[in-house]
């Protein structure tokens, strides 16, 4: 009668010495103790900044840099077409293996939506070499000293933000992109242009 009693009323833990819940609360503060560690871990990494799932303003920002090819003319992006903003650098290998996709994709898709690439924080004969390895031939700008990027609250790279012809970003994927994914990221701002 008691194990009938027990089970339907309201459960109470046993508190008793030596009771299978008494690690509870060591396991409580282990739990806590992790998340307050990966917490700091993610502030440090992402410089203070959100971590958030889309750290990216609902507004693209306007930019003019200097073209990464030649300092002498400038790489813009303001509102007005469909456009994909990637930000990558040379040091970045992942950005490497992406880049190609964004040409493939600018070379069929750049009649209807802009490419816009920003290299960050490099040096612009290594960013030059990189874009000849690759065939990038969109146009792309030159951040050194992030002023872009921050103004975008990037978190890495590479990083490709997609701004619908209002300006506002549709989406931003952080992380390399494949031709599949960004055929549907492009069909998406063109299907809100």
């Amino acid at each position: 009668m008691t194990e009938l009693r027990r089970r339907s009323g309201p459960q109470i833990p046993d508190q008793s010495p030596g009771s299978a819940d008494q690690n509870g609360g060591g396991r409580r503060l282990w739990v806590l103790a992790s998340v307050a560690v990966a917490a700091l871990l993610a502030f440090v990494a992402f410089g203070g900044r959100d971590g958030g799932a889309d750290p990216t303003p609902r507004v693209a920002p306007a930019f003019t840099v200097e073209d990464v090819r030649d300092s002498a003319r400038t790489v813009s992006f303001a509102a007005g077409r469909p456009t994909v903003v990637n930000f990558f650098a040379a040091w970045c290998e992942p950005c490497r293996r992406e880049l190609p996709a964004l040409e493939a994709a600018w070379r069929e898709y750049g009649d209807t939506v802009d490419f816009v690439g920003v290299d960050v924080a490099d040096s612009r004969t290594k960013a030059v070499d990189l874009l000849g390895a690759t065939g990038v031939t969109f146009p792309t700008g030159y951040d050194p000293h992030r002023r872009v990027a921050e103004s975008y609250r990037l978190a890495g790279m590479p990083t490709t933000v997609f701004v619908g012809a209002d300006g506002r970003v549709v989406g931003t994927v952080q992380g390399p992109l494949d031709a599949d994914d960004l055929d549907r990221w492009v069909d998406r701002l063109r299907e809100g242009a």
